[in-house]
């Protein structure tokens, strides 16, 4: 009895926590006004659309469908619009046989959908669960499919290659790095780089030292699904309810739970959190190669958060 009257009185306090959560912005610094623009001209105009790979059935989801309302007033022919990752949940675009496939495209006819409206550039990029469908070869599914919609180039990098480099203007360079490539467990796929210039992590490292020397007077602005800084739960940081309901199913399991988030922060267990190893050896690398660059900005997906840090 006194178990269970511990239970409830955790509970309750639990529910008092997450009560006086806000969804407002929460700032670092207060005193900075977040709304303060520079007085210069615009170049570009980037839209950043992270993890969008989950529409009920015929239609959009509620983000896509805001962007879409949104850019029919707004875009111009030089505008991007950069899906950063996980375009389709859970697991990729499997073989065509397969009775997940009918969900999947759904779920990538909804982002096509949503770009009616827009004239720009249009980029995907690939995330963790676009790899989920026999690797390589559902991603390569999922590149033909996309560029059979939206034309050629649309999906980069090609060919499950992990590095491309585009010219957006003569003060901006764009460079989109399929993270997932780098996290691979390549002995799982044993093809990852036959069709790639790049064959090794260290080359890779080199070709991004290189382009960021060729670009070294503009603005560089890297597209990858996976954060270097997060404040989110790949980052170790959990909501209060985290503790209760670990998962999306919300099925509460206390104590578990609180051991699980325990893990994931302090272990960096799963390959997609941001303290594991090899995610780590990724950003460290990339954060030293642009450490003396100026005018370098890192747009990502992966936590289901809008986060801007400096």
């Amino acid at each position: 009895m006194k178990s269970f009257i511990k239970y409830i009185v955790h509970t309750v306090l639990t529910l008092i926590v997450v009560s006086c959560a806000t969804h407002k912005p929460q700032y670092k610094n207060e005193i900075e006004n977040p709304l303060v623009f520079p007085e210069k001209d615009i170049d570009k105009i980037f839209y950043l659309i992270g993890d969008a790979g989950k529409s009920p059935e015929g239609g959009m989801s509620l983000g896509l469908t805001v962007f879409n309302d949104y850019i029919a007033s707004k875009s111009t022919n030089s505008d991007y619009t950069i899906f950063l990752g996980d375009n389709i949940y859970p697991a990729g675009l499997p073989n065509k046989e397969d009775k997940k496939r009918r969900a999947a495209e759904n779920n990538l006819n909804a982002q096509i959908k949503s770009l009616k409206n827009f004239n720009g550039e249009v980029l995907f990029i690939p995330g963790n669960h676009d790899w989920y469908a026999n690797g390589l070869k559902g991603l390569k599914r999922q590149e033909k499919y996309i560029e059979d919609a939206l034309g050629k180039n649309t999906f980069q990098p090609e060919n499950g290659c992990p590095l491309k480099s585009i010219d957006v203007s003569e003060t901006i360079q764009l460079i989109i790095i399929d993270t997932q490539w780098y996290l691979e467990n390549w002995n799982d796929n044993p093809t990852i780089n036959d069709e790639c210039e790049i064959k090794t992590r260290k080359r890779f490292f080199v070709e991004i030292e290189g382009e960021l020397k060729k670009a070294q007077n503009k603005t560089t602005v890297f597209a990858m699904h996976h954060p270097m800084f997060t404040n989110g739960v790949h980052g170790g940081q959990y909501a209060a309810t985290k503790h209760i309901f670990p998962s999306q199913k919300k099925l509460p399991v206390p104590v578990l739970a609180s051991l699980a988030a325990q893990i994931r922060t302090q272990g960096g267990v799963s390959i997609q959190d941001r303290y594991n190893e090899r995610y780590n050896e990724l950003m460290s690398r990339l954060e030293t190669l642009t450490l003396d660059a100026d005018n370098v900005v890192f747009v990502s997906g992966h936590e289901h958060t809008l986060q801007y840090i400096e």
